[in-house]
């Protein structure tokens, strides 16, 4: 089993040892051959800031492979997913069966938790960022 996500991209900008890669992140759907007769297919261009080593090789216009490791990868579904979701049930569980809140109550509470929990991620997105390290190569 593979224990490094992937993504082909192209570099967009080489700052010091910074280097700018747009990658293509796309759905399933958007790989299919018949994703023209299909609304659902997605795909989005994003731009991830690597930290290389060996800058000096890459230039604008090169095709790389950027990688994360597969524990990085389940961190982010964690922090950006699991973590929210569990609040947010643990918050309405409480508010329905403990302290007997309405319904209607209870849920825009946890979409008030919901937003704080995500502001609380983005005050500390410097941090979060330095946690997360990628990885780059020449395709």
């Amino acid at each position: 089993m593979k224990n490094q996500i992937e993504h082909l991209g192209v570099v967009e900008d080489v700052d010091g040892c910074r280097v700018k890669v747009k990658i293509v992140q796309s759905s399933a759907c958007s790989s299919c051959h018949a994703r023209s007769m299909c609304n659902s297919s997605e795909s989005k261009e994003k731009i991830v800031d690597v930290t290389a080593e060996e800058y000096e090789s890459y230039e604008v216009g090169d095709k790389v492979v950027v990688c994360a490791s597969m524990s990085m990868g389940r961190k982010a579904v964690m922090l950006a997913f699991a973590y929210p979701m569990a609040l947010m049930l643990a918050w309405i569980i409480v508010c329905s069966s403990v302290m007997h809140v309405a319904e209607i109550v209870s849920i825009a509470g946890a979409l008030v938790l919901l937003a704080v929990y995500y502001f609380i991620l983005y005050l500390r997105r410097d941090r979060i960022d330095r946690s997360f390290f990628f990885s780059l190569r020449h395709y």
